[in-house]
């Protein structure tokens, strides 16, 4: 068990080492990786936001749910922006 932790160990260690001492051409597919992996990654913070505007809702009186979901929607909505804007430049 310990000698398959210590080559799991090594491999996560210099694997990374070997790949960056090798000088590859950026190709198409690391470009649509990258923005596959930014819109991913944007949809996930998305989710999280909704996530805690439902704990804000959740921990406020009844009369102030309204105020915390239209701040979420707000800065949802600045989030898309700025996502947009930062796809087009």
């Amino acid at each position: 068990m310990t000698k398959l932790c210590m080559i799991l160990t090594g491999g996560i260690i210099f694997i990374p080492a070997i790949a960056w001492a090798e000088e590859a051409p950026v190709s198409e597919l690391a470009f649509v990786l990258n923005t596959f992996s930014f819109l991913i990654m944007g949809i996930l913070v998305m989710w999280m936001a909704a996530g805690f505007g439902m704990l804000e809702a959740g921990l406020v009186r009844s009369k102030n749910t309204a105020t915390i979901c239209l701040k979420i929607f707000l800065c949802s909505g600045l989030q898309v922006s700025f996502f947009i804007c930062s796809v087009t430049t």
